[in-house]
């Protein structure tokens, strides 16, 4: 029969079971502002009852598992979204950097230097023996040559950060690597004793959301084991414990230095689709190099052509009775190695303003200046500071392209995370709610304990007698 030692175990059981509930409900409570942690809740089932002869009585609640609430579906979205989201990012950041150093429309920026250039040439068609007017010209000539080489040197700066910042990358990726990893490990061992790993399983969680940011994943669970295999480029790098790290390997291409990302297992080099990684070789190998590219193609081609003119002139000490001065106005090749020529450098008077050494002579000096209306690049359907517009819009749409992906993308990404938050996250006033059941249950099954012992004195009293 039932009797008051099964009901005095009955109440025990309710006080372990809400003493349970009231210990999640505070560790809920207690991460309410801790990222990623993931909302926790007891699972109460009732006994397995007996069954008597005068019927089958209960034995009261057990503990079945402190439940967490995650869908891997919902992470495996937020994950994917947060790659691009990386990409987008890293892109982002050096895009400002770039507009820093393009810096146009501006007072100061390669436009005005080349619009300075012509404008001086213009005067020295107008007066063309004039020494103040000359050293104008060559002031500007050189302003013009060391802009180029400014943008030019920033630029292949900026590329060259980029590798230090894809060593950093990687270095990062192959520390979460490790802790997942051992994360691993340490939930497969906790779980195979029964318990549930949920805290650790937050944290394991938390790396793959870092991790997805930094390069394109895949995360899988085992469920044999409680493990997450973690793939990258279809190579898996964590199985279990076995954890493998990316290599990185400096190679040198044209005199410039590049950090190749390998796979460990074969040397095959990674190329990644996402994430931080793949926004920083983007900037690395196509933006900044189609950048140098086209300032490159616009220096040698104003080198070109301002030295044919040039070289067929005379300066204030030739003369009609002499061969042209042949001299350049510019040395170099490209917007690095663009410099105003030493000749002109050293003496101002080797300007070439005449085409015939003729006293007052202007017409090579219009010759050059009119270069600057002459439909040069682009198959003959630009002028100089056309082409340097075009670079710049061009840039600027690109640029403005990234960074309103970037806020849509943000966007996104931000409304998965509040989705997230809203099925994961600790809401405080269901907690309060959910601690006031657990305290007034808890208070009431220590009712029944002291009622049971209460009852338990009165029989012990009956022996007595």
């Amino acid at each position: 029969m039932a009797t008051l030692t099964n009901a005095m175990n009955i109440g025990l059981s309710g006080l372990r079971a809400n003493q349970a509930g009231l210990n999640v409900t505070g560790h809920n409570i207690s991460n309410v502002n801790t990222e990623g942690y993931t909302r926790q809740q007891v699972k109460l089932d009732a006994a397995k009852p007996v069954k008597l002869h005068q019927g089958v009585f209960g034995m009261g609640v057990d503990i079945s598992s402190i439940l967490r609430y995650r869908e891997e579906s919902i992470d495996r979205q937020y994950r994917t979204q947060n790659q691009y989201l990386g990409n987008l990012n890293k892109q982002a950041e050096s895009m400002d950097l770039i507009e820093g150093i393009i810096n146009e429309p501006s007072e100061t920026g390669l436009q005005n230097a080349i619009k300075n250039l012509f404008n001086s040439l213009q005067d020295l068609a107008t007066n063309p023996e004039s020494s103040s007017v000359r050293t104008t010209v060559r002031e500007q000539g050189s302003a013009l040559a060391k802009m180029f080489n400014q943008v030019r040197n920033q630029l292949v700066e900026i590329r060259e950060n980029k590798n230090f910042e894809i060593l950093d990358t990687v270095t990062e990726i192959n520390e979460s690597l490790d802790q997942i990893g051992t994360l691993n490990i340490e939930i497969a061992q906790t779980e195979a004793l029964g318990q549930k790993a949920n805290d650790m399983r937050d944290s394991r969680d938390n790396l793959l959301d870092k991790l997805s940011s930094l390069i394109d994943i895949s995360a899988v669970e085992d469920p044999a084991n409680s493990t997450t295999i973690v793939t990258i480029t279809g190579q898996a790098f964590v199985v279990v414990g076995n954890v493998l790290h990316l290599k990185s390997e400096s190679t040198n291409e044209e005199g410039r230095e590049y950090i190749k990302i390998l796979n460990p297992t074969d040397n095959r080099e990674i190329e990644p689709a996402s994430g931080e990684l793949y926004g920083l070789f983007e900037i690395r190998d196509r933006i900044i190099p189609d950048l140098i590219d086209q300032l490159d193609e616009l220096a040698a081609a104003m080198i070109t052509e301002i030295n044919a003119v040039h070289r067929q002139g005379y300066g204030l000490k030739g003369n009609r009775d002499l061969a042209p001065t042949n001299l350049d106005f510019f040395s170099g090749t490209d917007a690095q190695t663009m410099r105003l020529s030493y000749d002109l450098v050293n003496d101002s008077r080797n300007i070439a303003a005449s085409s015939s050494g003729a006293p007052g002579d202007n017409s090579n000096a219009l010759a050059m200046a009119q270069l600057r209306s002459a439909e040069i690049l682009n198959d003959g359907t630009f002028t100089f500071e056309d082409f340097l517009s075009g670079i710049v819009s061009t840039f600027g749409l690109e640029a403005l392209s990234i960074k309103e992906g970037l806020a849509n993308q943000q966007r996104l990404v931000d409304h998965l995370d509040n989705y997230r938050e809203s099925l994961y996250g600790v809401n405080m006033d269901e907690e309060l709610v959910g601690m006031i059941r657990f305290q007034q249950a808890f208070g009431s099954c220590a009712r029944v304990i002291s009622t049971v012992n209460e009852l338990m004195g009165v029989v012990t009293q009956l022996g007595r007698y």
